[in-house]
């Protein structure tokens, strides 16, 4: 049976001028193929930054994406996920 592939927006936060910067880097950058689009906002004011990764995944790599990167000290992950269609294109 194929896996259904949907799209995901995951919202990752994490404490400005952490090491975390580092290890979420290196996490996503092992998933690069999946992404479609990512946007990096930073707010020195409020001492954390965000990330912003819209992929094509299915929901096995969404977990493996997401659950690493909770493991990080400091690092909050968020997900939603929409299916992309009914014939799975």
């Amino acid at each position: 049976m194929q896996k259904l592939i949907r799209m995901a927006f995951i919202l990752i936060s994490f404490p400005t001028g952490s090491r975390a910067f580092l290890e979420v880097v290196s996490i996503i950058s092992k998933f690069e193929s999946l992404f479609l689009g990512s946007i990096h906002v930073p707010s020195p004011e409020k001492g954390e930054s965000v990330f912003g990764i819209l992929v094509k995944v299915d929901t096995d790599q969404l977990g493996a994406i997401t659950g690493m990167l909770g493991k990080i000290s400091g690092v909050k992950v968020k997900s939603a996920v929409l299916p992309i269609n009914e014939n799975n294109s």
